[in-house]
């Protein structure tokens, strides 16, 4: 009985960590393609660099992907729309100057990422410094402890 009580608790207490993707509502899925179409139009127009435009479209996909969606529905939206997307210079540089932020912001979390893992490795190897080795030997047996 108590193993059935146990593994019932244990069993909701794994489907609480289950994050659900919410879904997309239309107008998501309208700017989401807007934004795609955009980039890509902005690049081919000569408006945007092709690695700030493929930058910019890995960045959209990524945030996409966190929702729950309909692939057919999101391609055949984005070509419904397609046409109906011409962005201006101006536009273009916004969304530059968007990936760029985005970029910027990446760069300096994984920055301070790799500072907050340096910190911790030099703690640890200036633990491992402090300790003391104990060697006791009995007979022809020797054994050793680090404190």
């Amino acid at each position: 009985m108590k193993k059935i009580i146990f593994v019932l608790v244990a069993g909701s207490l794994l489907t609480g960590c289950v994050t659900q993707k919410r879904p997309l509502s239309d107008s998501q899925y309208t700017a989401f393609a807007t934004q795609l179409i955009g980039i890509h139009k902005c690049v081919a127009s000569g408006n945007m660099p092709p690695d700030t435009g493929a930058r910019g479209q890995q960045y959209s996909m990524a945030n996409l992907n966190t929702w729950q969606f309909d692939q057919n529905y999101f391609m055949s939206r984005a070509k419904q729309i397609a046409d109906s997307v011409n962005p201006s210079q101006g536009d273009c540089n916004t969304l530059a100057m968007n990936i760029m932020q985005r970029k910027n912001q990446i760069e300096a979390q994984n920055q301070q990422a790799a500072q907050e893992a340096q910190a911790w490795q030099n703690l640890q190897n200036q633990q491992e410094q402090n300790k003391t080795t104990y060697c006791n030997q009995i007979g022809t047996q020797t054994i050793c402890n680090r404190y």
